[in-house]
């Protein structure tokens, strides 16, 4: 039995352990029909998925018995690929040191074996086999190095492996040769260098579609070349005609089906060896389907590798995702060159399929998998009920597996579906992927190893997206929460206020607005930007409103409140540097009878006035940002807002915006500002934000304040 110890910062214990027995027993299962090598290393790679993205190596013994060969490979990028090469048993490598039956692990960028340089760290483990036959070497992109409940699982495999790779030997070994003939389909040619012409036989004849043996003018085979090939030929015969000795020449010839058929010539000069070569003689063989072979495994290479890519990239934007949103786009970009198009992340909650997120589904399809009862049959339920991978590869796949789906074919988008449970380090909780595809697809088993691979990757890293989510959430709440239930109301200045929260995969911010009437009759109008993410900002946000608010009870300067609420906070910063945070502010107190207003800001965006026919920026002296030097100088500035005139107090969640010049996006704010002259200030600040916040998912949040002095 594996042994029940806690993952480092991973799955609680017991999960590991079940986790583990699981793949194991997996493992058993596909080992026992692997038909070849590669599919050990590919059932390798399907049996750890709960272990993150590890790929594996197969580095058998030579028939020499001093040199290992890396005989299979799975799931591996580019940068831990063990080298096409012999490696000589006297080398000293941990591959070396695990074939004479030392067990290797290490967490480094040196790896087990030699890997190009300037690569990423990784943890990796070289396990020898039985008998003499080799090392199984487990790999991991990161810095994690395996835990002891993990390097367990690994020597098991490699056990089990042990077991099964003497047959996958006896099998892949070629067959004792016996005598037989084989029609090498070579046809004889003789070229005459002097008149350009060619004498045949039949087999060359056939080759080259020519009515039969005889001879024939040079320019009626050349005619049948690809243009594009007939320079480097003309090149090619020109040596020829200039040089004595043996050549090999590969060409290829135009058909009418569009399939160019491959040739190999191999010819000999003859003639006086002080003359320039006369005659040359030689024979054409037909290597069509070497060179479809040839060309079928040099795909099929590139799309191991590029599927290797696929997944570090995976791994990599799952571990920076901020949310789930985030996570489930990420996931869907890695997979697209295989045709997935759409994901949905949901779990089971209260006997029914919750939503969590999704990418590319509208309201319609979205609607079609929320709330589903898990006794339900469809895919991703029997996903979520079973925690077993669920594979449709077409409609008519999918209505003989549930066949009440038949009369919703044509409503259906997507043409096949995956769908995946997530294991999560919460045993109580299930969840499941489902992968969706625009066309057919046949999930072959490394497609099938891909697609649990890329689901075990969004398992661990949906228990940290959701906790980011749910802090997202109750920052929003209590920044809400943290803001004026109402404005003052005066019969000659209307007030309108609106905050924008960002969008769940950015950092939520502390983005506040208050108003308030002053001791000397004055209305304050204030705004500002605590620094910080999620609940610390909000929590900031809400000291500072209270603490100005407190501060304003004493004095109607807008400066000294400034002043004031720096000492507090930069004394707040000098006790608790590890802690220190910022703001940036703005306060305006603002005469409702006679316009007259008097302002001073911490670093904020300056506010906007607007007069008729007119934006203007004032002409502002910023002081620092509110938490820095203790005794800060704010500068105020001071004007007067004709009847009928607005100010716009903003923070810069409107104008910083990535891909957005300030500028430009400062003018659109103006522009905004201007057309909305004869709208309500509620409704004016309405056409603001969807004229001016990025859509749909604003990076970060806003807050305005919208003072209108009315004419009477």
């Amino acid at each position: 039995m594996l042994e029940d110890g806690a993952a480092d910062g991973g799955e609680p214990a017991p999960a590991v352990a079940r986790s583990a027995e699981q793949g194991l027993g997996r493992l058993k299962q596909a080992l026992a029909v692997a038909a070849d090598l590669p599919a050990v290393t590919e059932t390798l790679a399907h049996a750890c998925v709960w272990m993150g993205l590890v790929g594996w190596a197969l580095i058998l013994y030579q028939e020499d018995g001093t040199h290992l060969f890396p005989c299979s490979v799975a799931g591996l990028g580019r940068l831990w690929q063990p080298p096409l090469r012999p490696l000589a048993t006297t080398e000293s490598w941990p591959v070396t040191r695990a074939a004479l039956g030392q067990e290797c692990t290490g967490c480094d960028r040196t790896g087990p074996y030699p890997l190009p340089p300037g690569g990423e760290a990784a943890a990796w483990s070289a396990l020898p086999l039985s008998e003499g036959q080799g090392v199984l070497v487990a790999l991991r992109p990161g810095t994690m190095p395996f835990n002891e409940a993990e390097q367990e699982f690994l020597r098991h495999a490699a056990q089990l492996t042990t077991r099964y790779v003497p047959h996958m030997i006896s099998t892949a070994a070629a067959p004792a040769p016996t005598p037989h003939l084989r029609d090498l389909h070579q046809g004889a040619f003789f070229l005459d260098l002097a008149t350009d012409t060619l004498d045949v036989d039949e087999m060359f004849a056939r080759l080259h579609d020519l009515p039969g043996p005889g001879r024939y003018p040079l320019t009626r085979v050349l005619a049948q070349l690809p243009p594009g090939d007939l320079t480097d030929i003309q090149q090619l015969l020109g040596t020829l005609r200039s040089r004595h000795g043996t050549y090999e020449v590969a060409y290829r010839l135009a058909t009418p089906a569009d399939r160019p058929r491959h040739l190999q010539a191999r010819c000999t000069t003859t003639g006086d060896p002080t003359a320039p070569p006369a005659l040359l003689c030689g024979h054409v063989t037909d290597t069509t389907g070497e060179t479809i072979r040839a060309t079928q495994r040099e795909e099929h290479l590139r799309e191991q590798l590029r599927r290797a890519d696929r997944m570090i990239t995976l791994a990599s934007s799952a571990a920076g995702a901020t949310g789930t949103s985030e996570l489930a786009k990420a996931a869907c970009e890695a997979l697209a060159v295989f045709g997935a198009d759409a994901l949905v992340l949901a779990e089971a909650h209260q006997g029914r399929t919750r939503i969590l997120t999704t990418v590319g589904y509208d309201d319609e399809h979205r609607a079609a998998v929320t709330g589903i009862a898990l006794d339900a049959r469809a895919p991703l339920t029997d996903a979520l009920r079973e925690q077993e991978p669920v594979f449709t590869p077409s409609h008519e796949d999918l209505v003989a597996a549930y066949p009440h789906y038949a009369a919703t074919l044509p409503r259906l988008k997507r043409h096949a579906w995956a769908a995946l449970p997530l294991p999560l380090a919460h045993p109580q909780t299930t969840a499941a992927c489902m992968f969706s595809f625009d066309r057919p697809h046949a999930f072959g088993p490394s497609d099938q190893a891909l697609l649990i691979a890329a689901a075990a990757l969004l398992g661990r890293a949906l228990d940290r997206c959701r906790d980011y989510d749910t802090e997202h959430d109750r920052a929003v709440q209590l920044q809400r929460g943290l803001l004026p239930a109402f404005l003052p109301q005066h019969p000659r200045l209307h007030l309108a206020a609106s905050y924008h929260p960002a969008a769940p995969g950015a950092h939520a911010g502390g983005d506040w607005y208050d108003a308030f009437p002053l001791p000397d009759g004055r209305i304050a109008l204030v705004i500002g930007d605590a620094e910080g993410h999620h609940t610390k900002a909000a929590i900031l946000m809400g000291r500072l409103r209270i603490t100005i608010r407190a501060y304003a009870a004493t004095t109607s300067d807008p400066a000294a409140i400034l002043r004031r609420t720096n000492r507090l906070l930069t004394t707040d910063n000098d006790t608790d540097p590890d802690h220190a945070l910022l703001a940036t502010c703005c306060i305006i107190a603002l005469d409702p009878h006679t316009g007259q207003l008097e302002y001073a800001t911490a670093a904020h965006p300056a506010p906007l006035m607007h007069i008729p026919d007119a934006v203007l920026t004032p002409e502002t002296l910023p002081g620092l940002p509110l938490g820095i030097l203790p005794d800060t100088a704010y500068p105020s500035t001071r004007l007067t807002l004709p009847p009928g005139g607005r100010i716009l107090l903003h923070t810069d969640g409107l104008t910083d915006t990535p891909d957005t010049d300030p500028d430009d996006a400062l003018h659109r704010l103006h522009t905004a500002l201007q057309t909305t002259a004869q709208q309500p200030p509620a409704l004016a600040l309405h056409h603001i934000t969807a004229t001016c916040l990025p859509t749909p998912t604003p990076h970060d949040d806003s807050a305005l304040l919208l003072a209108h002095r009315t004419h009477t």
